[in-house]
């Protein structure tokens, strides 16, 4: 079972840093990637998509 944080998670869905992709979000829960997504459209990234590993999530985003 793997572990998931619940404030890596919050801060995940509340300040996405986006200065650079792929970025890598350890422990953080799956359902965050809704939330995550939901951002980067609304800040005009496209081709979006995050992927779920073991340890966290990965995001990738382009301008």
């Amino acid at each position: 079972m793997k572990r998931t944080n619940i404030s890596a998670t919050w801060r995940a869905i509340r300040s996405l840093p986006v200065d650079h992709f792929p970025l890598f979000l350890p422990g953080v829960h799956p359902i965050a990637a809704f939330f995550i997504l939901w951002r980067l459209k609304r800040l005009g990234y496209s081709n979006c998509k995050v992927q779920t590993t073991a340890k966290g999530l990965v995001v990738h985003a382009q301008r």
